[in-house]
């Protein structure tokens, strides 16, 4: 679900051949668009471009995304061209993929904080039991999170929604619960009520 950003650093390394090639043969400037084919060193297809935005260009492998830079693709004979070949571009996305997630569980401790995508922090961790993430709110309410849920956002455990959003969420499943809450003794009520009733019934009171 998520794109996996190829560090701009590793591309520019893999994309040096390339750049060379690019200068020697006075490429016109690249603007890639979508649904373009690109291709490796050799010529052979990669994949094609899934999205551009925000500096960010997508590349859709089929069976892997990766994001570059720009800088990342030069014009050659056949088309867009990057400095990697398919089989390269995915094991790249697949080693980041495997090291942001040993990364993610390693931060992944009690009284590590816990943030919003908009960088703030909504509480800590109290308690890990499997897949389930214990997080003790600011307001001393607590919420369960999935693993899932959660990502690694510039070395800091980040939950994909606004602080906004989650208090909005939380305030609705409280709201919710207590509801359920206040229902739960008026059944019980009944119930008590109607088993009184069937008891002088068959007391014949």
């Amino acid at each position: 679900m998520k794109k996996s950003l190829i560090a701009a650093a590793i591309a520019a390394a893999s994309l040096a051949p390339v750049a060379v090639a690019a200068q020697d043969a006075a490429s016109a400037a690249v603007a890639p668009t979508v649904g373009a084919k690109v291709y490796g060193p050799e010529g052979n297809e990669v994949g094609s471009v899934e999205s551009v935005a925000n500096g960010v260009i997508t590349i859709s492998t089929g069976s892997a995304r990766a994001g570059l830079p720009p800088s990342a693709f030069a014009m050659r004979e056949k088309g867009l061209t990057i400095g990697m070949t398919k089989a390269q571009l995915e094991a790249a996305v697949n080693g980041a993929k495997a090291e942001t997630g040993a990364a993610k569980e390693a931060a992944m401790v009690v009284d590590a904080p816990i943030k919003s995508s908009d960088g703030i922090v909504l509480g800590t961790i109290s308690k890990i039991e499997g897949d389930d993430v214990t997080v003790q709110l600011s307001d001393g309410n607590s919420v369960i999170l999935k693993k899932s849920y959660l990502g690694l956002v510039d070395n800091a455990l980040t939950l994909g929604m606004t602080a906004e959003a989650f208090h909005q969420q939380t305030q609705a499943s409280a709201s919710a619960q207590t509801g359920a809450d206040a229902a739960a003794p008026a059944t019980g009520e009944a119930a008590a009520s109607t088993d009184v009733a069937a008891t002088e019934e068959s007391t014949g009171e």
